[in-house]
């Protein structure tokens, strides 16, 4: 057999990655100073309507997810995590949520992490299910921090951060 042969016997085809924006985000965010937040479900990323929703924090933004997995949409490390909740220490970003809103808890499994674990961005840290009652995931950012982002439909792993453009008084 030659060459082109072999290259195209599926049995010596490398196995496809699932998510190139995984790890797209994820080479960033380890080989970068350029901030990265990823989007943590294939969804619609929008901005948090504040009469509607009862958040603790009201900076961030909120998605409805289409797809499955659940990914950390920052590095850092775990300080709190429960089975709705991520709370994430980031060096840049300062306490970072991720906070799953549904009808059935049996929706949404989230990892059991333990204070000190490390997580890059684009880590899968859960799943969620598809279901009759909409499920909202969150990540919302300290008080000092806003959310520079591009709404609109997005996949999971993209590094959906929006570089700010230099005005004048920068210069």
């Amino acid at each position: 057999m030659n060459w082109w042969q072999n290259l195209f016997i599926s049995s010596s085809k490398h196995p496809t990655i699932k998510s190139t924006g995984q790890i797209n985000a994820t080479h960033i965010a380890r080989n970068s100073e350029l901030p990265v937040v990823v989007a943590p479900v294939t969804g619609q990323l929008q901005k948090i309507v504040v009469e509607k929703e009862q958040l603790n924090h009201r900076n961030g933004f909120m998605m409805i997810p289409n797809g499955n997995n659940l990914m950390s949409p920052v590095s850092g490390i775990v300080i709190e995590a429960n089975p709705r909740a991520v709370t994430i220490q980031n060096e840049r970003y300062g306490k970072v949520v991720v906070q799953v809103i549904s009808q059935d808890h049996r929706d949404v499994r989230l990892a059991a992490y333990g204070t000190g674990q490390q997580l890059h961005a684009g880590d899968l840290i859960g799943a969620v299910r598809q279901a009759e009652q909409p499920v909202q995931v969150y990540v919302l950012f300290e008080d000092q921090v806003t959310p520079n982002v591009n709404y609109g439909a997005v996949y999971a792993g993209q590094n959906i951060w929006r570089q700010q453009e230099a005005t004048n008084d920068e210069e």
